[in-house]
């Protein structure tokens, strides 16, 4: 605990090995402590961001059909859906006037979807509704489309780019170790495929998010392998604009009957407060009300979060998990100033729009 402490407040890089001796052995409370002065070593104040956003997805059809969604579905299925592009834009809209300024659109690995579609769906977003910010299209969706329209990745993120897409959402990641990938999700993009694309997108122009979604078949030396590849990639790149870790919810996938029970709050709490502590060169690190609830979202705040991500106007893919959770932007500034912390409504770049 001392040489750790000695290393955070000296501004020294935290090992893989010292990562996982944190992870293994040290008290919930201590991580707390660590990841406190982490944070405050990097000169995060006592601001918490929030976004207010909506997050449609154009299609649920995927035939990546990986074990631990609820969501995706066969072409044939009755509930199966591709969204029409007035129907986007419809919603987009709606979403604006409700007060969003940010849509987070993805969808499922679909063949049967031409390039146009994404391509007119970007002009026709940000020429119709110019005052919402288009964050949209995983690394693993710029796989598929780059595979189904034979184009190379880093030509579709060329060709997005031009079209007026800036940001692109860090999903997909899951764990970043091809061991764990192999178990959720085998028709999935590797994890250094995954790496590859969003490097790609980093040197094109976009600014992305990382994500780590745990509590299922990984290890701890498996989430150490994947905040080493982000946080390499972050010093290479700087291309991410935060990391957002959550956890996994079993309910209605494949994988509901080999979890015995959902990983709770404590280690919820442990993961983040490690990624505080070794992710040094992300200033943005975001807990998570929308899995774990208001109560642990609150103490996500002490535990190296400083900001609690989005109102989410519309959610398909979890809601599909039987999530519970929801808010208006009333809830989450009554929850983070409950906590002692300033409430604060950014943007997709985290740029202030208003302090409440």
């Amino acid at each position: 605990m001392d040489n750790i402490l000695k290393n955070i407040l000296s501004q020294k890089r935290i090992s893989v090995k010292e990562g996982l001796e944190i992870l293994k052995e040290f008290s919930t409370l201590q991580i707390g402590q660590l990841a406190n002065i982490a944070k405050k070593q990097r000169g995060i104040k006592d601001e918490v961001g929030f976004v207010v956003d909506t997050n449609p997805n154009y299609t649920n059809i995927c035939d990546t059909e990986c074990l631990f969604c609820a969501f995706w579905r066969k072409k044939s299925h009755n509930d199966s859906y591709v969204l029409s592009l007035d129907k986007i834009v419809e919603i987009v809209k709606t979403s604006y006037h409700n007060g969003a300024t940010t849509v987070l659109l993805q969808g499922g690995h679909n063949s049967s979807i031409g390039l146009d579609y994404y391509c007119d769906l970007i002009k026709r977003v940000t020429k119709e509704v110019p005052g919402i910010h288009l964050h949209a299209f995983s690394a693993p969706e710029i796989h598929s489309i780059s595979k189904y329209c034979k184009m190379s990745t880093n030509n579709l993120l060329k060709l997005f780019w031009s079209l007026g897409l800036r940001t692109i959402p860090g999903g997909g990641a899951e764990v970043l170790s091809n061991n764990v990938r192999k178990k959720i999700s085998p028709l999935k993009i590797s994890a250094d495929e995954w790496m590859r694309i969003t490097r790609e997108a980093h040197l094109v122009g976009f600014k992305t998010t990382a994500t780590l979604m745990f509590g299922h078949a990984e290890k701890d030396e498996d989430i150490l392998e994947h905040l080493l590849r982000v946080r390499n990639l972050q010093d290479e790149t700087k291309g991410f604009l935060s990391f957002i870790p959550w956890t996994f919810k079993p309910e209605n996938t494949f994988m509901e009957r080999k979890i015995s029970k959902e990983v709770g709050g404590d280690r919820y709490l442990r993961v983040l407060g490690l990624c505080r502590i070794f992710l040094d060169n992300f200033n943005h690190i975001q807990g998570s009300w929308f899995t774990q609830g208001f109560k642990v979202g609150g103490l996500s705040l002490y535990y190296g979060a400083n900001d609690v991500g989005g109102t989410l106007l519309q959610e398909n893919v979890l809601k599909s998990a039987n999530n519970p959770y929801k808010a208006g932007i009333d809830d989450i500034v009554h929850f983070i100033k409950s906590e002692g912390f300033i409430p604060v409504q950014r943007d997709t770049f985290y740029r202030t729009i208003k302090t409440y």
